[in-house]
């Protein structure tokens, strides 16, 4: 079977691959838990298992594949850069190349990082005019692009290339899992106003505001889901995997904790639970405090947050699955910093369709630009970096 493209949502806890054909069409998809793997919870083994299985299923070798990653060490940065012209030029003789001359000065000056997401925020000629689109190809007599880039440590990259090396994978595409996803999710909500996705993850917890239908911002903090597992684990006293096991047994809707399957480990659990008198209330005390933790340090301090409109509140988009524990929370400290809350019903199989959707899309092809380029002409630079 060929021309398959294949996507793997690379996380801390969960791995998700989905095979597609060339139009787009979903022809296998799998996932696994990195704590069912094996005797040793091994990240190495959960790729390989999830790989081999789905080249059994199809009968092929995947090669090569496009990850979707999530990390603390995603870098925002806010560039603008402009070019001037004697005479009257048709701007599509130097749209791709300013882009290429703000991608190559990023680099220099970022040289630990790589450039993973270019987004065109706004396109500005003859000083003040704006333009939606590229369709007519006008004359101007200059150029400002104002770009949104998103880039990742050589470093992670490098050790991610060496892992799925190991299983004989050749990574095409490193992609923002939060801005890929948020990028395809806010095509069915009105992002016309002020809008925040946040992803809680297992280990990191991106926040990508939106206006207008544009992306405006990414800050990517250090803390998820695993940390309300220590917080269980330390308030409640119990073993570390008691903790994981009760925070993903509790039903929301029932607002109970729910043993559909009976285990060992979920009787030993339920006899924890029992011996130490455990009430929904304090696990809800325990779970709340971080999330408003998670939500001061990734939205509430951020400087772009504090610059909003204080009467256009913005909408908070919650994704990942650690926003599937905490949506019973309906009364956290913070939630009136928001005009309303929504919590994305968010699939194994939508979060690689988000992938493959940005895969094929246009905004992707801005990132195949040649990283050596050759300055000719004379032109105005200007910065406006900032930083998380």
């Amino acid at each position: 079977m060929n021309n398959l493209d294949t996507i793997i949502d690379f996380g801390s806890k969960n791995l998700r691959l989905g095979v597609f054909n060339q139009s787009s069409e979903k022809v296998y998809s799998s996932n696994i838990k990195i704590n069912e793997v094996l005797e040793n919870n091994n990240l190495d083994n959960a790729l390989k298992n999830l790989v081999r299985d789905a080249e059994k299923q199809l009968s092929t070798h995947l090669a090569d594949v496009n990850i979707l990653y999530d990390s603390s060490e995603f870098n925002f940065i806010d560039f603008s850069i402009k070019k001037s012209f004697d005479q009257p030029t048709l701007i599509s003789k130097h749209y791709k190349s300013l882009i290429e001359e703000a991608n190559f000065i990023i680099s220099e000056n970022n040289f630990r990082d790589q450039v993973i997401h270019i987004d065109i925020n706004n396109i500005i000629v003859d000083e003040n005019r704006k333009l939606e689109n590229l369709f007519d190809d006008i004359k101007i007599k200059s150029l400002i692009l104002e770009i949104k880039f998103i880039c990742l440590k050589k470093s992670t990259i490098n050790n991610l290339s060496n892992k799925f090396k190991k299983n004989n994978l050749n990574i095409l595409c490193i992609y923002c899992s939060s801005y890929v996803k948020s990028f395809f999710y806010k095509k069915s909500i009105d992002t016309r106003k002020n809008i925040i996705f946040l992803d809680i993850g297992y280990e990191t917890t991106s926040a990508l505001f939106f206006n207008n239908n544009k992306f405006q911002f990414l800050n990517s903090v250090p803390i998820g889901g695993n940390n309300i597992t220590k917080d269980i684990s330390k308030v409640l006293k119990l073993d570390i995997s008691y903790s994981e096991d009760l925070k993903t047994k509790f039903d929301k809707n029932e607002n109970e904790i729910s043993f559909n399957k009976i285990s060992t480990n979920d009787i030993n659990l339920f006899s924890e639970i029992s011996e130490k008198n455990i009430s929904i209330d304090l696990l809800k005390q325990v779970i709340q405090a971080r999330v408003d933790e998670i939500i001061n340090i990734s939205i509430i301090q951020n400087n772009y947050f504090k610059n909003i409109n204080s009467s256009e509140k913005p909408k908070i988009i919650f994704i990942g699955n650690g926003s599937k524990l905490i949506s019973f929370i309906n009364n956290f400290n913070l939630k009136n910093s928001f005009s309303e809350l929504i919590f994305f019903d968010e699939s194994d199989t939508k979060i690689c369709e988000a992938g493959i959707n940005y895969h094929k899309s246009d905004e992707r092809s801005l990132i195949n630009i040649e990283k050596k380029l050759k300055k000719t002409g004379f032109f105005e630079k200007f910065f406006n970096l900032f930083s998380r």
